[in-house]
């Protein structure tokens, strides 16, 4: 099992997740579990586990001091007041020479691989059912990537929280060319058009319809993989990878959408310009756009589902979330699992919810409230996102991360700029990519 997981995934996204999330404080301290209320397990308030001080490593789920605070320690403390927990600032290697490993890890599903290379995570299968932890009420989609990261043998960590796709679009675009608002769920088709009716210049000023995902992540979504580990090689001339880059490329290729030789356009021609008409992302990254830019209310907008593919229909943006992992050697797992189920109730995901992290509880009311601590979203469409579920992910490698800068970076730009032919790119950055990885 370890030997599989040294070939497992490391993506390259959450990078909006980690920065986008705000902290909050809300009410009292009673905790309802999402438990299956038929499964016998233990009285989670009889915990004899004795005193404990759990060391907890935050990789890159982008939990600030304040929101450590918040959702770790004060729910535990105020229901445990002898399990005690401490950040730590070092990095997990840091960790492993000094000989004093977490106790607890955070990191994101993406990552999840480095974490089972350092052979720290305990499989909760039992635990689930010990304390009869219902995954039924988590998204579904969570739960899938959780089941294909541990072979569908294992469960290495709860999922606390997500992050989900969404589009902002701005409707003052829409009204002044008299065009139609998004649809509440659109395939890629329906995005190109209205793409193309609202790339244009009126008077001096260029505006862009709508800036598109990059080609990475529209492998992501679209569940192709860029490396085939059973050949141990770059994998990027199927008909399918053909096919993405030709849905790309058709964005690329609005007249007006390339300017001065640009293939590559700034979130700030959507947050701050508002000279772009709709803008594919995460919906966390959008309270830190429009908060750097300071321009919720400088202009009419509003959001709506993640586009989908047109053979793919109501799966957006790929499944994206945030893992809390046991060491397997802690002496403290029994207050570790009190953590963990601490951070699964209602209580703490309704507040992890009004802070901008969106709940891996399928509860509408946790959903209801997302991003209420901040009024960027208020008066907006917000339910809408949900018309889309996350993709699951492709199988994945360590090499990836190789392969997907050679591609979204020369192989794009020699197509949409250079006029490269598509089979002729992906066949040259596979070339490329296989000369460059080194395979043990």
């Amino acid at each position: 099992m370890k030997n599989r997981f040294r070939k497992a995934a490391l993506l390259l996204c959450a990078a909006s997740t980690a920065t986008a999330l705000a902290a909050c404080s809300q009410g009292p301290a009673k905790q309802t579990t999402a438990t299956d209320s038929s499964a016998p397990k233990p009285n989670a308030s009889e915990y004899k586990g004795g005193p404990a001080e759990l060391l907890v490593l935050d990789v890159n789920t982008g939990t600030t001091d304040e929101q450590f605070q918040k959702f770790f320690v004060e729910p535990v403390k105020a229901k445990f007041p002898q399990i005690n927990l401490v950040k730590t600032a070092d990095t997990l290697d840091k960790l492993l020479a000094a000989g004093t490993p977490p106790d607890l890890v955070l990191v994101s599903n993406a990552s999840l691989a480095t974490i089972l290379e350092a052979d720290i995570p305990e499989d909760l299968t039992q635990m689930i059912k010990t304390y009869g932890v219902n995954l039924n009420q988590m998204e579904q989609a969570v739960v899938q990537q959780m089941q294909k990261l541990g072979d569908q043998k294992a469960f290495y960590g709860l999922p606390f929280y997500m992050n989900y796709g969404a589009m902002v679009y701005n409707k003052d675009m829409f009204d002044k060319f008299g065009v139609p608002y998004p649809k509440p769920s659109m395939t890629y088709e329906e995005l190109l058009e209205l793409g193309k009716r609202l790339t244009r210049t009126d008077g001096s000023t260029n505006y862009i319809g709508v800036m598109p995902p990059d080609l990475r992540q529209m492998y992501w979504q679209y569940g192709v993989p860029v490396f085939d580990r059973a050949k141990g090689k770059a994998s990027l001339t199927s008909d399918k990878h053909v096919q993405v880059f030709s849905l790309l490329k058709q964005f690329y290729s609005i007249p007006g959408y390339l300017q001065n030789g640009n293939h590559s356009h700034s979130v700030d021609l959507f947050f701050k310009e508002q000279r772009m008409a709709m803008y594919p992302n995460w919906v966390a990254a959008m309270i830190t756009f429009f908060t750097r830019a300071g321009t919720k209310d400088a202009f009419n907008w509003d959001v709506t589902a993640h586009p989908s593919y047109s053979d793919r229909p109501g799966l957006g943006k790929e499944v994206d979330f945030a893992i809390a992992v046991v060491n397997k050697s802690s002496k403290y797992r029994e207050a570790a699992y009190q953590v963990l189920l601490s951070l699964l109730s209602v209580d703490v995901q309704t507040k992890q919810s009004k802070a901008g992290r969106l709940s891996v509880l399928k509860n509408d009311d946790i959903r209801k409230v997302y991003g209420s601590d901040s009024d960027i979203y208020k008066g907006k469409d917000l339910q809408a996102i949900f018309k889309v579920t996350p993709s699951p992910l492709p199988d994945a490698s360590k090499y990836d991360p190789k392969i997907n800068s050679l591609l979204i970076g020369e192989t794009v730009k020699s197509v949409m700029v250079g006029g490269t032919d598509i089979n002729t790119a992906l066949r040259s950055v596979e070339d490329k990519a296989n000369k460059e990885i080194v395979i043990p």
